[in-house]
C-alpha cells in the first residue's frame, strides 16, 4: 500500500537507492536523487524538479534499500 516516502522507517546505517518511482499529485515520476527531505525527481515532461518526501507516495516492498559504508 502506498505512503508518504517520508514514513519509510529507516535504519541509521541504511539508505534508499534512487531509480525508483513514486507517484506526485496524482502523477507518476521518477526519483533520481534522495536527500534529507526531499527528493529529485524527474517530471513526465523530462524535467527534473524538487520535492519534499512527505507529498511522494511510493510502495515500500519496491524500493530498494541497502546498508551504509562504515565513514560513509
Amino acid at each position: 500500500m502506498p505512503k508518504p516516502l517520508s514514513e519509510v522507517s529507516l535504519s541509521e546505517d541504511e539508505m534508499i537507492l534512487e531509480g525508483f518511482e513514486a507517484t506526485l499529485g496524482g502523477t507518476q515520476v521518477l526519483v533520481t536523487a534522495v536527500l534529507e527531505r526531499t527528493c529529485v525527481y524527474v517530471d513526465p515532461a523530462g524535467e527534473r524538479k524538487l520535492a519534499s518526501k512527505q507529498d511522494l507516495l511510493v510502495d515500500p516492498e519496491k524500493l530498494t534499500i541497502r546498508r551504509r559504508r562504515p565513514g560513509s
